[in-house]
């Protein structure tokens, strides 16, 4: 069965490298890459030193690559936390010694997306605007000043929320448990109710916290539109906040998350059984946590038909650098994937570089030898990444604040939306109209 499966997968993808070759998708050979293109910007005559920083491991093989191609430009990785990069940046650009490069999470971004830190792309000698057909338009416009009118960032990797779920506790149940038949199952709120009831009897759960559920529909809609109107008071938030109010009631809420040791003993222990608030990226969490449940989880997509975006990694050229063409000779052969790496478990935001057939057909074994690179790549295709903007911070605050207090009260749901709604507004409302001017 398994030989089969592979037979069918590769006739699909292949069929799916023909369709996207002739909309001008991979349509590159591996030896073309964009080479050429970043050959426009001439190499240095004496050693150039490229300051970029960080917060993860994994570039020494990327430089590498890159410095052999550019002898004469050496890059210098320094590392940070991921909770200190922004600010040692922004206290580093007020004393005039930033980076050449940044490497950014969206889950800070949002501090960007106005002010002057970051070079426009757009601009010579960048001229990035030649890659846009080859990012989804969404993605590309996430990466743009508030304004819409400067191109600060592009991204390297993205990553869709997925379902996390032990297919043995759920078939021991009666519940679907194959990934595909499992992600249809739950995109009906009265089965994942039923998950949760019957679970519960047995003393283990599937929702962390009260808020898993409606945090999984912000992350759909993104926190204001592109006029800085708040996006979140819609009707289909307040019959998130119902449902949200009757699984709290019931009594199906864990009451921990899997990064706290309550959370993570509950894991251990049989008792967390799915997780639903984690990105494509965290396939490697749960084995750390339980190495001793390989086999026995699965991924499927998100439950109740959402398709929310979790975050992506974005590079961006700091204003003050003083080596700004050398800079962005690194930044693009980064996010253009010209050092052909096989990015396992998140999505390439190049699409010429997706559906690499050697990740697409690797088996994940503590995942019961799933293959689960293609829904990845499937999710990332139907799901929005929405632009951030400065308002962002203060208006989570409120929202986070205020839902949880309407579900721990029974408070109405229509009103509580509203009441948010109204709060976020006048919080807001000053900042907004001089960020619209």
């Amino acid at each position: 069965m398994k030989r089969i499966g592979y037979c069918l997968l590769l006739i699909v993808l292949c069929f799916s490298f023909v369709l996207t070759g002739c909309n001008g998708q991979n349509s590159m050979s591996e030896d073309e890459g964009n080479r050429v293109k970043a050959a426009e910007i001439e190499e240095p005559t004496e050693e150039v030193e490229i300051k970029f920083w960080t917060y993860n491991n994994g570039w020494s093989r990327i430089i590498k690559s890159f410095e052999t191609i550019h002898p004469k430009i050496k890059i210098n990785v320094e590392r940070f936390p991921f909770e200190e990069i922004s600010k040692e940046y922004k206290k580093a650009v007020l004393a005039g010694n930033g980076p050449d490069i940044l490497y950014l999470d969206s889950g800070y971004y949002y501090e960007y997306t106005t002010g002057e830190y970051f070079e426009d792309l757009l601009k010579e000698p960048y001229l990035a605007g030649r890659y846009e057909k080859d990012f989804p338009e969404d993605m590309w416009e996430c990466n743009k000043s508030l304004n819409g009118n400067r191109l600060i960032s592009m991204t390297f990797l993205t990553s869709p929320f997925v379902t996390y779920y032990r297919a043995d506790i759920m078939e021991e149940n009666g519940f679907p448990s194959e990934p595909n038949e499992f992600g249809k199952f739950i995109e009906n709120p009265d089965n994942l109710i039923a998950i949760a009831k019957k679970l519960k009897s047995k003393g283990q759960y599937i929702f962390q916290m009260p808020t898993d559920l409606i945090n999984l529909l912000g992350s759909s809609t993104g926190v204001f539109d592109k006029d800085l109107n708040f996006v979140r008071d819609s009707s289909t938030f307040v019959d998130m906040l119902d449902l949200s109010k009757k699984i709290y009631q019931s009594q199906y809420i864990l009451g921990a998350d899997l990064w706290s040791d309550i959370g993570r003993e509950a894991i251990k222990n049989d008792k967390l059984v799915m997780i639903i608030t984690m990105g494509s990226w965290g396939t490697g969490t749960i084995q750390e946590i339980a190495p001793e449940q390989a086999g026995k989880w699965r991924i499927a997509k998100p439950p109740l038909g959402l398709t929310p975006w979790y975050s992506d990694t974005k590079l961006a050229i700091d204003s003050q650098s003083k080596n700004k063409k050398w800079a962005w000779l690194f930044l693009e052969y980064v996010v253009t994937q010209q050092e052909g790496g096989e990015n396992i478990d998140m999505i390439s935001g190049y699409l010429p570089a997706r559906k690499n057939m050697k990740i697409m057909l690797r088996e994940n074994v503590f995942y019961g030898d799933q293959l689960a690179q293609p829904l990845f790549e499937d999710l990332a295709l139907n799901m929005v990444q929405y632009r951030q903007s400065p308002l962002d911070g203060k208006a989570l605050e409120i929202f986070n604040q205020k839902i949880l207090e309407a579900i721990e009260n029974d408070i109405d749901s229509k009103k509580a939306i509203r009441d948010i709604a109204d709060e976020v507004k006048r919080s807001v409302e000053e900042e907004r109209k001089a960020l619209l001017k």
